[in-house]
């Protein structure tokens, strides 16, 4: 079970000025790729109608398709630059919830404790906030702090919810206001909190668990799809290209429109692959942002090798297999 301890960064709310500034990020992070574009690719074609060092090649009656190593990994560069900003802000901010909800069962039985022992609630409050070593410690002391200025429970809490609103928060912030207002058996109103929100983080830590291969499977199965490609290409296409026999195949594939097929549904699978572990194991789309920017940098990676290292290692291979 991962820890909540050290885990420092704040909770950043996606809203207003921070998501201005996550766009300039993006915006500054994309510029280099962006300009490259222009430069190269862009500015070329607009002037001399010469698309860089891309070449065409008929997929179909009408339909060309461009290939260029160096074209397509700008593409993608500037794509993840785009996304990269958001998907690692996401990420911090679930890992910042998965650690306050990690806290919640313990930080419940405290309270309940505190109350136990005689203490005002705001004060057994206090008690379990020093108690909390992770975020939801700091988050509990500073509403602490807020009731000591002059603030109502209520409205401390509802500040805390302002910056971290979600469900498991909003039900303890819910749990807290009534207790402090009802009084009566307080305690064991905490103690059945506490035992509540032990047995959702059980379920939680089981659920992913269980999901975790399945998770898995999105990165292995995105692995053998380049794998065997790279074979077919490699051991299939250019051999047939070479052969040129005109009663097996007319038009044999070029070997860059190959790539050119096999670089944009590699990159299509990386991201949609990507979402779906973060659907699967956190619940939501966006969660699997970074899973996303993960992926298609690998599949970008393997492109640039692909060139350089992978097909002279497995035209060797052949060669070697076929003397």
């Amino acid at each position: 079970m991962a820890s909540c301890r050290g885990f420092n960064m704040p909770y950043i709310v996606l809203k207003g000025r921070k998501l201005l500034l996550i766009a300039v990020v993006s915006a500054t992070l994309s510029a280099a790729p962006l300009m490259i574009l222009l430069e190269c690719y862009v500015l070329p074609f607009l002037m001399h109608r010469k698309f860089g060092d891309v070449t065409w090649h008929q997929l179909m009656s009408g339909i060309s398709m461009p290939w260029s190593r160096n074209f397509y990994t700008l593409l993608a560069a500037l794509v993840m630059a785009c996304l990269a900003p958001y998907a690692v802000v996401e990420y911090l901010n679930r890992r910042y919830v998965d650690a306050v909800e990690r806290e919640m069962a313990s930080f419940f039985k405290g309270l309940a404790e505190g109350v136990r022992a005689g203490m005002p609630l705001i004060k057994a409050l206090e008690m379990a906030a020093r108690a909390a070593s992770g975020p939801l410690g700091r988050e509990m002391r500073a509403v602490v702090a807020r009731v000591e200025m002059g603030s109502s429970l209520e409205e401390a809490l509802a500040k805390l919810l302002e910056k971290v609103d979600v469900p498991s928060l909003r039900r303890a912030a819910t749990l807290i206001t009534v207790a402090y207002e009802s009084g009566g058996r307080v305690a064991d109103v905490l103690d059945a909190a506490a035992e509540m929100y032990g047995m959702i983080r059980s379920y939680e830590d089981e659920k992913r668990a269980s999901i975790a291969p399945y998770a898995w499977t999105v990165y292995i199965s995105l692995a053998v799809f380049l794998f065997v490609s790279t074979i077919v290409l490699v051991g299939f296409v250019e051999q047939l290209q070479r052969l040129r026999i005109p009663a097996l195949l007319a038009s044999p594939i070029p070997p860059q429109l190959f790539k050119a097929i096999f670089f944009i549904s590699s990159f299509i699978e990386a991201a949609f692959g990507g979402l779906v572990v973060g659907k699967m194991r956190g619940g939501t789309i966006k969660a699997g942002l970074l899973h996303s920017v993960i992926l298609m940098g690998l599949v970008t990676l393997y492109f640039n090798l692909l060139d350089l290292y992978i097909e002279p290692l497995l035209r060797g291979v052949f060669q070697l297999f076929s003397s």
